[in-house]
């Protein structure tokens, strides 16, 4: 996985150049016009809409949203999105996975296949959004955990805050 440091000037002008065509359009299209990862557009994203730690924290990441309350849990291969919304159930370590064992959210996740974990606050097709995105080492992405909605719509400021809380902490520990 290229990084913002190691990523050839053709390619970030490629990135900048889809990114300003279509601001708000998924990740994985941006990727694919410019020819470059999904963790690359990341990277690319304008005005710290994505801060980006280790994927050595993935357990951590994932057991402190299991206390957020329903989520929107995503899976984009390109061909196909799978969504499910629920709680994210707690997991436990396991045969060198991490096990979810819940409904409708479980399955078994390879924690030391994430390189990196990217929280991201960007609008999708004009609606305001924050969500927690894994990424594989090569740059593509696993799957995302995005932000629940109240009755109206609305970004649950209650998420915002756990959301903006282990954003923070995270990254003032890996400075």
């Amino acid at each position: 996985m290229t990084g913002p440091d190691t990523m050839r000037d053709d390619t970030r002008n490629r990135l900048h150049a889809a990114i300003a065509e279509k601001p708000s359009a998924p990740l994985e299209e941006i990727a694919a016009q410019a020819g470059t990862t999904v963790a690359d557009v990341v990277h690319a994203l304008p005005g710290g809409a994505a801060v980006c730690v280790s994927g050595d924290r993935f357990v951590d990441v994932m057991t402190d949203i299991a206390g957020w309350g329903e989520i929107t849990f995503i899976v984009n291969t390109g061909d196909v999105i799978l969504e499910a919304k629920g709680e994210l159930p707690s997991g436990k370590t396991g045969r060198g996975f991490f096990n979810l064992h819940g409904k409708p959210i479980a399955g078994h996740l390879k924690a030391d296949a994430c390189g990196m974990i990217a929280f991201v606050t960007r609008k999708l097709f004009g609606s305001d959004t924050c969500s927690v995105q894994m990424y594989a080492h090569a740059g593509h992405c696993l799957f995302k955990i995005y932000l629940g909605r109240d009755a109206e719509g609305r970004l649950r400021p209650d998420q915002i805050a756990r959301f903006e809380a282990l954003r923070d902490r995270l990254a003032a520990e890996a400075a």
